[in-house]
């Protein structure tokens, strides 16, 4: 196996696909910050230039999309550290066209993953769905150990990543980590329905529409801020770590009736929710047992649940 420590102190070269994203762009701004050499992968488009912002002069930005194996290929070089960070479909779109997510998602990135791997890169980190790939799980909170069980395409889509991960690492011996992050929410999210619970319902406080509520407002979601995210990736991704997977989270459980409440009185909306029953790709609850991750990197979110969507609301009014 690579010697990690080795190799960061002759090249600290990052390659982050997805990096002008929410998730993306923040993490590309910390490690610039910290010193690193970023590379982006993204679609340039004006959303991804705003989120860079003042880093975007900082890295290297190319554009292209994870269909473009032989750019990506050419654009890796060996001891790179490689975030993959891209993910075009959410729960609801993967249902829709389960067989897209197959094309679009899967072959792609196990494509880029074996690429990647024959380059000799130092190390590959995915970001994967904590909210999703336990699926139905009746222990709570869920650990690591729990058997995956996906129920929608996209969720699928993650763990099949995961597993060629593993199996490419294996095979190349490439060090690999993994993050199964629980509903990660914050400031360049925007606020627009269907993407993800909190933008959704931040979206109808804006536009005064009533939110609907899934499982009559029941569905139990574990919601982390996007700045405790950077941190436990900063403090993780080039340590020598025990472990290939680890779940990043708060271990809290917070269902979406309990949120919108928050969410109203943060906005000052009076529209009442409309309430539904659950959809087939819907995870009646979710938290995770963030332990492993917590004792080995001695580390913890810090950012509650009230504070973290007033910095949010607070982002979205000075946006506008």
């Amino acid at each position: 196996m690579l010697d990690l420590k080795k190799i960061n102190m002759k090249n600290n070269r990052c390659i982050i696909l997805g990096g002008g994203g929410f998730i993306g762009s923040h993490l590309t701004e910390a490690l610039t910050n910290k010193g690193y050499h970023i590379t982006v992968f993204s679609t340039k488009s004006n959303k991804a230039i705003k989120n860079l912002g003042k880093v975007f002069d900082k890295v290297t930005f190319e554009e292209g999309n994870l269909h473009n194996t032989n750019s990506l290929t050419k654009m890796i070089k060996k001891g790179d550290i490689v975030f993959d960070l891209i993910s075009s479909s959410v729960p609801a779109s993967s249902t829709a066209s389960p067989l897209e997510e197959i094309r679009n998602n899967i072959l792609s990135h196990i494509q880029f993953i074996k690429s990647a791997c024959e380059k000799k890169v130092a190390k590959i980190i995915f970001l994967s769905s904590g909210g999703g790939v336990y699926g139905e799980s009746k222990r709570l909170p869920i650990s690591e150990n729990e058997l995956p069980q996906p129920i929608s395409p996209h969720s699928i889509s993650k763990m099949t990543v995961e597993y060629y991960l593993h199996y490419f690492s294996k095979i190349y011996h490439i060090p690999y980590l993994v993050y199964r992050i629980s509903n990660v929410y914050g400031p360049r999210q925007i606020p627009k329905a269907g993407f993800a619970i909190i933008p959704t319902l931040f979206s109808a406080a804006i536009q005064q529409q009533r939110p609907v509520l899934f499982d009559h407002g029941k569905l139990s979601r574990d919601f982390i801020y996007i700045d405790d995210v950077i941190s436990a990736i900063l403090l993780s991704f080039n340590k020598k770590n025990r472990e290939h997977v680890y779940n990043v989270g708060t271990g809290t459980k917070t269902n979406l009736k309990n949120l919108w409440n928050t969410i109203s009185k943060i906005t000052h909306t009076k529209t009442k929710p409309i309430y539904k029953p659950k959809r087939s790709f819907d995870v009646t609850q979710n938290v995770l047992d963030i332990s492993l991750f917590s004792h080995e990197f001695h580390w913890k979110p810090k950012t509650s649940l009230s504070i973290g969507l007033r910095k949010t609301w607070q982002w979205i009014q000075n946006k506008k």
